[in-house]
């Protein structure tokens, strides 16, 4: 499995420290996260503030494990030291660091740009495993048309990809076309949703309420369910049908 880490400027609604570690309650179902493997990290923008502290914070078998970093953006959020930053960070990754910059006058996110580069990469990737979990930083907690879009754009990177994958958003969303995973205790309530425009989703249930493969033909399926076992799987039938999960309060 191919793993990566996000960053975009958007808000993050954890401290660096806690950053650091995997989050709980999404993972993928078969696959350990916790086995060392090669991590490509991907900063939109304003985003190098957040990736900054979060390194820092790793031990050091999690910082060699980082391949490559790449920065994308057009600077437009990084303020005047920007490029300094830019610079400095460069040199510290040196033969790591890739930079793509582009015009202010740009009519796409940056969070458009990190999912182009991702999948080309996934793409190229010599990898045997067809899974790619994708950790973010930043998608969540800010302006809601920014969150919008990046969910929407998240969604529509899935379904061009040629592997199952998945977007963790936080602690309690991800993404996914891939079998993932709830660690939650019993009672805990959760929904799912589909996010393709037509047509019906189908997924596998188990460990909840209501379990079972289930249909879901419209976005408000699958909502208001609840853990009756300490690990809840959910397994997309379809690789072209992206979900979206959520431990809710």
């Amino acid at each position: 499995m191919i793993q990566a880490v996000v960053f975009l400027a958007g808000p993050s609604r954890s401290r660096a420290e806690e950053m650091a570690h995997d989050w709980g309650h999404w993972s993928p179902l078969g696959v350990s996260i916790d086995t060392p493997r090669p991590i490509n990290v991907y900063i939109a923008d304003a985003g190098l503030e957040s990736f900054l502290p979060w390194y820092d914070s790793l031990g050091k078998e999690k910082k060699d494990s980082i391949k490559n970093v790449v920065w994308c953006g057009d600077g437009d959020s990084l303020g005047k030291h920007g490029k300094e930053l830019r610079a400095s960070t460069a040199a510290r990754f040196e033969g790591r660091w890739r930079e793509h910059e582009y015009s202010g006058e740009k009519d796409f996110s940056d969070c458009a740009a990190v999912t182009s580069l991702i999948e080309y990469d996934l793409r190229h990737a010599d990898d045997v495993l067809k899974h790619a979990w994708i950790q973010v930083h930043g998608a969540l907690g800010g302006r809601f048309d920014h969150e919008l879009v990046n969910v929407l754009e998240f969604a529509a990177s899935l379904t061009r990809m040629e592997r199952t994958a998945a977007f963790q958003l936080g602690p309690d969303v991800a993404l996914s076309t891939m079998p993932i995973r709830g660690s939650m205790n019993i009672g805990d309530c959760f929904s799912i949703a589909p996010l393709q425009i037509t047509g019906a989703t189908h997924v596998k249930i188990s460990g909840a309420r209501y379990g079972g493969e289930v249909q879901l033909r419209q976005p408000s399926h699958g909502l208001s369910n609840s853990a009756t076992e300490k690990n809840v799987d959910i397994v997309p039938l379809s690789c072209a049908s992206p979900i979206i999960v959520m431990r809710v309060f």
